[in-house]
């Protein structure tokens, strides 16, 4: 198969009528050029150049391939312009997508304006469409290590509980984990490994906690718990609206702090100078040989 590299050394010392000329274009070195050449002729079996006065032409082979080398350049210009319009696609948690991560993908835009798309839905349903390649990227509250991925800690953020103002938690300042016993505890989304999260923080002492599931949300937990209903334990960065307003009431969990682990998944291997590379490496902070490193 033929090589670009080379393919567009040749067209430069066509162009340059010269290896020096064409070093400089290429920013290469004029014996790097001549390598390129010796591998192209040996690629076509055929000799490609020639000295004449004047600087270097042709032979009638390389007369006959010029047109074409320069259709397989244009050509693997135009796959690239086509695959880079492809939008990067990221699917995030509920949570992740609606209170975390918008300010890091408007400021990743900003930087790198490549097109975006994001969904945003259930843990499960991320997994399933990083599964099926209908995601390019994806933040979840959990990961279950499944082959053909790798997965980084993007961030990692505590749980608090939360009371309406009228509760009489309220005049505190945090709470002691057996404090839950007892208490009617109301869970969101399914799927978000919070359950998970106090069984490991609280052990024997999780089993004996009342939680009522189904809400759906963070949203609908938040006005449930506002209007009395019960308290919950969702992430603190999911609550700062409420807080600074008065509408809600956060508390630190003592004892057994809960911090949840956000994990940013893409596939493996992923090219560095992909999109979906570009951003994982923005959001981590890091250069893109630290994104293809396995943490997690």
């Amino acid at each position: 198969m033929l090589n670009l590299a080379h393919t567009r050394s040749f067209l430069a010392v066509i162009d340059g009528r010269g290896f020096r000329a064409a070093a400089r274009a290429l920013n290469l070195s004029p014996s790097t050029v001549v390598d390129h050449i010796n591998q192209l002729e040996a690629e076509l079996a055929a000799p490609l150049l020639v000295r004449r006065r004047g600087g270097i032409a042709p032979t009638p082979q390389g007369e006959a391939f010029l047109p074409l080398a320069r259709a397989l350049l244009a050509t693997a210009e135009r796959a690239r312009e086509v695959v880079a319009g492809f939008p990067l696609r990221i699917a995030a948690a509920s949570n992740i997508g609606t209170y975390l991560l918008q300010s890091t993908l408007a400021s990743f835009t900003a930087t790198d304006p490549c097109p975006t798309e994001l969904w945003i839905g259930g843990n499960p349903k991320v997994a399933e469409r990083l599964d099926g390649r209908q995601a390019d990227v994806g933040l979840m509250e959990w990961w279950d290590d499944r082959p053909g991925f790798l997965a980084r800690i993007w961030r990692r953020e505590p749980l608090v509980v939360i009371v309406d103002p009228d509760h009489p938690w309220a005049r505190r300042t945090e709470v002691e984990a057996s404090d839950l016993i007892g208490v009617r505890i109301l869970g969101g989304e399914a799927g978000t490994g919070t359950g998970t999260l106090l069984r490991h923080a609280l052990g024997a002492l999780a089993d004996r906690i009342e939680t009522v599931n189904g809400l759906g949300s963070t949203e609908a937990v938040k006005r449930a718990v506002r209007a009395g209903l019960g308290i919950s334990l969702v992430l603190a960065s999911s609550v700062t609206d409420e807080v600074a307003a008065g509408d809600l009431v956060a508390l630190p969990l003592t004892g057994a702090a809960i911090i949840k682990d956000l994990r940013l998944i893409v596939p493996d291997p992923l090219p560095a100078g992909s999109p979906a590379a570009r951003f994982a490496a923005y959001a981590l902070g890091q250069d893109m040989a630290a994104v293809s490193n396995r943490l997690v």
